[in-house]
This record gives structure tokens, C-alpha cells and sequence, in this order.
């Protein structure tokens, strides 16, 4: 008899979550998870309720309760920082999380704003233009996680398709006559209506995001690259280089520089759990300096100068020279000469 009542409630709750599951499927009503988190404290009254029943299941079921209740207490007061949740999507203010006012590109009034803002939905076409003018220019890379690529080049400063359907991404420009500079700010983000920065996750089912850039050839480049996670492809091989400076999550990442590369070009790489492939031209020297013990390297015709420090056997001779530093958690590193 026991075991006849034991198999009925659970026969129920499956019977009972398989219907809401199908129905949720097959879009017959609508959740809206922000509103319905807040009433987790119901689940710990049904577990305290069922847990007065003493029956022989019981405790299995208030232990169920209570392991939905403890998720749904921290996913709620995570949504308080949330300005919308539902099955649109999750839209929610970056400032809400980030307590340093203090912005890392310069924005200073030396530079005159060239370009609107563009943040559009799905796919975006970018363009700046370039002039004459420009003989030094900076690109500030942020994206999250996806497939990014730069390479080739374009008559514009800078031209960009993007296809996202986890945000809208935003490209700015400013430039400074008297230095001959441009600062191009390409981010994923956008603001709402008091100036905050806020990100929305529109199709859970669809996250696509991918970045297609080219760039001019004419302009001295500097590049601050940051990705979370995903796939970057930066064939920079056709740019005067003169920095680099690219941070990486978990990500697998190949870089490129070719042979108009600037003399003591600086390449800095901060990587948590990356993979990382750099190839440069066998002519131009290289030192490369090593910080990680927990790193996996594969160095293409290196000597071993000291401890983490490593050079090309040109590296004296060579006409032009690249450093490379190397910062990185449990990471994979290559370096490749052709």
C-alpha cells in the first residue's frame, strides 16, 4: 500500500510538470520569470507543509522544495538588477554592476566627436570614414562572448558588419586635428534613457554574435582588444602596428602582424583559460616574456634567454623588433614564424 501511494505522488509531479512543460512549449500561456521569482518564500511554506504531513514521502519532496527554493532566492535578488525579464529576452543596466565611474579611454574635450552612436538590432552595417588627415588611430575592442574577426583592408577608417542577437553594439569616433589622431570605440552595449549602460539578451535560443571589421592601412594602428569568450580571428598582418594590447577570457584567439609592422611594436596578452596563436614575419625579431607557471608553450625557433624570457636568433640584427608579455592563467601559447 505504501509503495501503491509512494508511486501515485510521484506519478503526479511528473505528470504535472510534464503538462506545464509542454504547454510552456507549445506557447500556451506566457511566464514572467521576474514576477514569479518573488514568490519564492511559497516553497518553503509548501515544504514546511508537506514536511507536517509525516508521510513516507515527504521528506524527499521538501528537500525538492527547498532545492528550488535556494536557486530561485539568488536568481531574484539578481534580478533586482534586471530592468526586464521575460520570454523577450533579459535587458539590464551595466552601471548597476560596476561601482568604478572611471572610464579607460580617453575622452578628452581635445578630442571633437566625428561620428554618431549606431546600436541597432540583428545585423548592422558600420563605417567611418577616413581622411587625410589621420596618421595615428586607436581601436577599442569589447565584446563578450562569439566569433570576431579583423582582417583586410577598406578605403574607410573603419568598416564593421556585425549579427547579434545578444545585444546591440555601439561604434563611436573621435579625433583630434591637432595630434592627427582617431580613437574608434567599437563596444557591445547601449544606453537607455538616463545615460546607463545597458545590455539586452533578446533569443535565448539564437545567440549568435559575430563581428566581421576591416580597417585602413594608411594609419599607424594601436589596438586594445578584449573578448570574454568564443573565437577571435585579428589577421593584423596588413596595418602598421605599433601596440597591442589584447586581453582574453576563455577564448581561443589567432593573431597575425605582417611585415609593416612598427619598430618595437609592444604586444601586451592577458588570458585566463586561452588559447593563443601569434604568428609573425621570420625577418623581424622577437623577445618574448613569459609570467605563468600553469601554461603550456610552443615557441617556433626561440632561445631561451633567462627564466621566462625567450628571443628569435636575429633579434640583435633585426631591423625591426616586436616584444611580446605574456600574462595568463591555465593557458595554451604558440607562436608561429613564416
Amino acid at each position: 500500500m505504501k509503495q501503491s501511494s509512494n508511486a501515485l505522488v510521484w506519478g503526479s509531479i511528473l505528470l504535472a510538470f510534464g503538462l506545464l512543460l509542454l504547454a510552456k512549449t507549445l506557447g500556451w500561456y506566457h511566464i514572467d520569470w521576474g514576477l514569479t521569482l518573488r514568490f519564492w518564500p511559497v516553497l518553503l511554506i509548501l515544504a514546511g507543509g508537506v514536511l507536517l504531513l509525516k508521510q513516507s514521502w515527504s521528506g524527499v519532496v521538501t528537500a525538492i522544495l527547498i532545492a528550488l527554493a535556494i536557486p530561485s532566492a539568488i536568481i531574484n535578488g539578481a534580478n533586482k538588477k534586471f530592468r526586464h525579464w521575460d520570454d523577450n529576452g533579459i535587458e539590464f543596466n551595466i552601471d548597476d554592476f560596476d561601482d568604478d565611474d572611471d572610464d579607460n579611454h580617453d575622452h578628452s574635450d581635445e578630442y571633437k566627436e566625428r561620428s554618431d552612436t549606431y546600436s541597432k538590432d540583428g545585423k548592422t552595417h558600420f563605417s567611418e570614414p577616413m581622411t587625410a588627415n589621420i596618421a595615428d588611430a586607436t581601436l577599442n575592442f569589447g565584446a563578450g562572448a562569439g566569433e570576431f574577426t579583423i582582417e583586410g583592408t577598406t578605403s574607410e577608417l573603419v568598416e564593421a558588419d556585425a549579427d547579434s542577437e545578444f545585444g546591440n553594439y555601439i561604434m563611436t569616433s573621435k579625433r583630434n586635428e591637432s595630434t592627427k589622431t582617431s580613437v574608434v570605440d567599437f563596444e557591445m552595449e547601449s544606453k537607455d534613457s538616463t545615460g546607463r549602460k545597458k545590455i539586452r539578451i533578446r533569443d535565448f535560443d539564437n545567440m549568435d554574435n559575430r563581428v566581421e571589421m576591416r580597417l585602413s592601412d594608411k594609419p599607424v594602428w594601436s589596438f586594445d582588444l578584449g573578448l570574454g569568450a568564443g573565437k577571435g580571428n585579428f589577421d593584423l598582418s596588413s596595418y602598421k602596428v605599433k601596440k597591442v594590447k589584447l586581453g582574453a577570457g576563455a577564448a581561443e584567439v589567432d593573431l597575425k602582424l605582417g611585415k609593416n609592422v612598427e619598430n618595437d611594436a609592444q604586444i601586451d596578452i592577458e588570458a585566463g583559460v586561452a588559447s593563443i596563436d601569434i604568428e609573425i614575419p621570420e625577418e623581424i625579431g622577437c623577445e618574448f616574456k613569459m609570467d605563468g607557471a600553469l601554461n603550456s608553450k610552443d615557441l617556433d625557433n626561440f632561445e631561451k634567454i633567462s627564466d621566462g624570457l625567450y628571443r628569435t636568433p636575429n633579434y640583435n640584427s633585426a631591423k625591426k623588433k616586436i616584444k611580446i608579455s605574456y600574462e595568463g592563467g591555465i593557458s595554451s601559447f604558440e607562436i608561429r614564424r613564416y
